[in-house]
């Protein structure tokens, strides 16, 4: 609720200890981010930080949460974050600041990504997932978060342009997908957490092979929007078309019959590839980190995906029936969320847990902490699925936020889930994943939280 609106006498913001001179607690948050949000959470429900010069306030508390995401979400826009990514990505329904903007985008974008459409992607999606896998048993051991984000990609590439998709060969337009996103993905979680624009317009090897792969990406978008609607206009009625996801974003339209232009589209698809390859591949990257320590769990897996799926490949009408491996899913999503904080900034002072945070500071919700409350979860570090038992398909929001709240929540997260579930259905009814021996997986927290270098043996069962 804003500030203006209450007559109250508003407190001071808990201060988190340990700020640099000048520089804030910045190098704290860049040395050891979920340290110090674990450290922060304990704190209280709003904590004033000085990130650099500027003061931030980082959003604690549930309840607190859920107003700023649902409530109050009218009157924030996304931080200076998302201001940066807005220029790499494009003003799409991921980063625009435009509320109009955002509505109109997410309606016309809702029917690519319902369970219907979806449905028809788990062919895709396990097709690619048996071709990685195949690959694993011939090498001694995989980086299983190499091979998850590759595999992320091709399945979000395929479903995004091949017409037809299902071949076993990649198109020219996932290849250029798959030669460009590594490079990119690398460069914008630097960019996102510590924006530079002096050092990032300097010709570094780095900062070119960035705007090299920008670029063919950006042209492949320009070009595959062209291609689509050039084949549309030849094929009105749709009979002789196979269709993709490019297809159903196109043909999508509004209240008054308006599309997407070109430029609309461009920027859809470049949010859908890059945000929905780096959060599906980092908790898929875990969910193998995990397994492959936990034998029990990996047994209960098998045994759950020999009884379901056997020795074909999974199908949509399948993945309901994967209880157990859902729960997994689902903690390993709370233990490890791929938005482990997100960005927020009030356009009007605003009063959040009777602190008022003035208009335009930096605002920091802490999901990280809120997934570890010891009060909400019993045993908060502890990895148990069977904490799931009784509410697996429905977690308690807002206490869970794996893919936001509000109508801001992240559209895909039925993709999502349907990749993963699919993607260890395949994996863990043919093969038995352990971890290299002295192996050490440590988490990386950037734009998404994801495991560094997942050494594994992978091996045939």
């Amino acid at each position: 609720m804003t500030a203006s609106a209450l007559e109250l006498q508003p407190r001071r913001a808990a201060r988190m200890p340990g700020a640099w001179p000048l520089l804030g607690h910045a190098p704290a948050l860049l040395r050891d981010p979920l340290r110090f949000l674990t450290r922060a959470y304990r704190a209280g429900d709003v904590v004033s930080l000085r990130l650099g010069p500027k003061a931030a306030y980082l959003v604690n508390g549930q309840d607190a949460i859920k107003q700023i995401l649902v409530a109050d979400a009218a009157r924030y826009d996304k931080g200076f974050q998302f201001d940066q990514l807005r220029t790499l990505m494009g003003d799409g329904v991921g980063t625009t600041a435009d509320p109009v903007k955002h509505r109109r985008q997410r309606r016309l974008l809702r029917p690519a990504f319902d369970h219907a459409h979806v449905e028809t992607y788990v062919p895709v999606m396990a097709q690619a997932a048996q071709e990685a896998a195949g690959r694993w048993p011939t090498v001694p051991s995989i980086d299983a978060g190499a091979e998850m984000r590759a595999l992320s990609m091709s399945v979000v590439a395929r479903a995004m342009f091949d017409v037809g998709a299902g071949t076993s060969a990649e198109s020219p337009a996932a290849g250029t997908v798959l030669a460009a996103l590594p490079t990119l993905l690398g460069g914008m979680g630097r960019r996102a957490v510590l924006p530079l624009p002096v050092l990032d317009r300097l010709p570094t090897p780095g900062n070119r092979a960035f705007d090299r792969a920008l670029t063919d990406l950006d042209a492949l978008a320009d070009r595959m929007v062209a291609e689509r609607r050039a084949a549309a206009a030849a094929d009105p009625s749709g009979a002789q078309t196979a269709h993709c996801l490019l297809d159903t974003i196109l043909a999508a339209v509004d209240d008054d019959l308006r599309g997407m232009t070109d430029a609309q589209a461009h920027d859809e698809i470049m949010t859908v590839l890059l945000a929905g390859t780096e959060t599906t591949a980092g908790t898929l990257s875990w969910i193998l980190h995990v397994l492959s320590g936990d034998p029990e769990s990996q047994r209960e897996v098998q045994r759950e995906a020999e009884q379901v799926v056997g020795a074909s490949l999974p199908r949509a009408a399948d993945l309901s029936a994967l209880r157990f491996t859902r729960r997994l899913v689902t903690e390993v999503l709370r233990l490890y969320p791929a938005g482990w904080i997100l960005g927020r900034r009030p356009m009007e002072a605003m009063s959040v847990a009777d602190v008022t945070i003035p208009a335009g500071a930096q605002v920091l919700l802490n999901f990280y902490g809120l997934h570890r409350d010891p009060e909400i979860y019993t045993d908060p570090y502890r990895f148990d699925p069977g904490r799931w038992q009784d509410g697996e398909t429905d977690p308690p929001r807002p206490h869970f936020l794996p893919f936001g709240l509000g109508p801001h929540a992240c559209l895909g997260e039925g993709f999502a889930m349907s990749q993963i579930l699919t993607t260890v259905a395949v994996v863990f009814s043919r093969y038995t994943v352990r971890p290299v021996p002295a192996s050490v997986v440590r988490p990386v927290a950037r734009i998404t939280l994801h495991p560094g270098v997942v050494p594994l043996i992978v091996e045939e069962r």
